[in-house]
């Protein structure tokens, strides 16, 4: 049978419109966590499953809802794996096997070190949570043609494995870190808003506008 007849055949207890409402923002959500369609697919197919549970009370059923599921499932797969490669490599040092596994996960890894931190935000909030362009310019107060720019230049990195140039340049290494624990945090809690709300203090990705004095007084006049 193939994948999509096998969803097709276990999901026939939800309302068509229910799938239609939430499986295609769970699935762009679990291959942002996989970063690769095979195992997203997989974890979004498992997560609509665990969730017939609320068969015959599909109010309950909620994008949050699902991508809770689907985190703490990904979740479980990472140390499942984990603990398959420790017992097949045994010789393999263990500080190494954990940072390979690092529950952080291998999506934050990818933001931090393959974008500019305005490239990270964005392609996080957009690819992980469905914000529109027009929403992420309103948060990071900046343009929507400048995100979109943004996110393609983000994506273009993505196909081509990371570019010959390091972004090393673009990073405060505070920054970086508070950046790494406000990702892990919102994936876990399943709420943008915990980094929405920590962005302004954030230099390198919203960049307040300055002006000279001479600026000032021909604004005035």
């Amino acid at each position: 049978m193939s994948h999509s007849k096998k969803i097709e055949t276990q999901t026939k207890s939800f309302d068509d419109a229910c799938w239609n409402e939430h499986y295609p923002k769970l699935q762009q959500y679990c291959r942002f966590l996989a970063q690769n369609a095979w195992d997203g697919d997989d974890i979004a197919q498992e997560t609509f499953l665990k969730a017939q549970r609320y068969k015959g009370e599909e109010h309950k059923l909620s994008s949050a809802l699902l991508n809770k599921i689907a985190y703490h499932h990904w979740i479980d797969l990472l140390r499942k794996r984990k603990r398959e490669v420790i017992a097949a490599e045994e010789g393999l040092d263990q500080q190494d096997g954990k940072r390979a596994f690092d529950m952080k996960g291998h999506s934050v890894e990818l933001l931090l070190s393959q974008f500019t931190p305005k490239q990270a935000v964005i392609f996080f909030l957009k690819e992980g949570f469905g914000y529109q362009l027009k929403e992420i310019a309103l948060i990071l107060q900046t343009s929507e043609t400048a995100v979109k720019s943004n996110l393609h230049r983000a994506k273009q990195r993505l196909e081509k494995d990371g570019e010959p140039f390091s972004t090393d340049s673009f990073w405060d290494e505070k920054e970086r870190n508070e950046l790494s624990e406000l990702f892990y945090k919102t994936l876990e809690a399943q709420d943008p808003a915990l980094l929405i709300h920590a962005l302004p203090s954030l230099k390198s990705v919203i960049q307040k506008p300055t002006y000279t004095p001479k600026c000032t007084l021909c604004m005035a006049a």
